[in-house]
């Protein structure tokens, strides 16, 4: 079983902080990571789940078209910033399909960090903006390890895009 965690591209500062829309960056980041992974990846998957803020709908909107992807989108609502990233854990975890989360930090900072820890420790885990982290489980819950053994498989972020397209000139 894999979880791909996207986390939202760059946004706008405005309020309410669930409207914010993404920025041109944003739009860049996306489109960068999405022409960065290999469609086929998410074969298995059968929604892009997202969480239902402004930014994380867009991303997941723009991630599936850059990416050519057919899956339909499905708003998710424990994804979003403060929710507890043990209740994703232990859904993902006893699981049996790929998924594919599109959110923000610092859940899936946490998430991340509670399946590469096996639940015991916590690894401390870095998701810049539009970053994408793809993880398999190789063995299931157990008592001892309540939400499996998990491996990261790739981790991708969107270097290289700036602000404004950089002129090459005519």
């Amino acid at each position: 079983m894999r979880l791909y965690l996207l986390r939202h591209a760059d946004a706008a500062f405005s309020e309410p902080d669930a409207l914010r829309p993404l920025t041109a960056l944003g739009q860049r980041q996306i489109e960068h990571i999405a022409r960065r992974v290999v469609p086929a990846d998410f074969n298995e998957v059968g929604v892009l789940e997202h969480s239902p803020l402004v930014r994380a709908r867009e991303t997941a909107e723009l991630f599936r078209r850059f990416a050519g992807l057919p899956q339909p989108l499905q708003e998710c609502n424990h994804i979003k910033p403060d929710d507890d990233p043990r209740f994703t854990a232990r859904q993902v975890a006893g699981g049996s399909v790929d998924r594919l989360l599109i959110g923000h930090n610092a859940h899936h900072e946490l998430l991340a960090g509670l399946l590469l820890g096996q639940g015991r420790a916590m690894v401390q885990v870095a998701f810049r903006q539009a970053a994408m982290m793809a993880l398999e489980r190789f063995s299931p819950p157990t008592q001892s390890v309540p939400f499996g053994y998990w491996q990261l498989l790739w981790f991708v972020v969107p270097d290289g895009v700036t602000a404004t397209p950089p002129d090459f000139g005519a």
